[in-house]
């Protein structure tokens, strides 16, 4: 993961800005810019993930914090869907 990447989703979701990521699927490919709002963070089995809303997919998601490999805060803002744990 990137250095500041955590710095990143943690600023968005404090401040419930949309966060747009590049996210590598285990099998390598990526669909290019994803945005998310994020929610919480999870650790299982060994490994760091993200819970996210994913607008374009229409629902929650888990990203895997090691597979984003850049982050950006948007200007667009979100209204909860759930707690922000961030």
């Amino acid at each position: 993961m990137k250095v500041g990447i955590l710095e990143i989703i943690r600023e968005s979701a404090q401040a419930r800005k949309v966060l747009k990521i590049i996210y590598i699927e285990k099998d390598g490919s990526s669909e290019g810019w994803r945005y998310v709002e994020p929610y919480s963070f999870s650790h299982d089995n060994g490994e760091s993930g993200l819970f996210a809303w994913d607008i374009n997919k229409g629902g929650i998601r888990r990203f895997s914090l090691e597979r984003i490999v850049d982050a950006e805060v948007t200007q667009d803002t979100y209204l909860d869907r759930y707690n922000v744990e961030i």
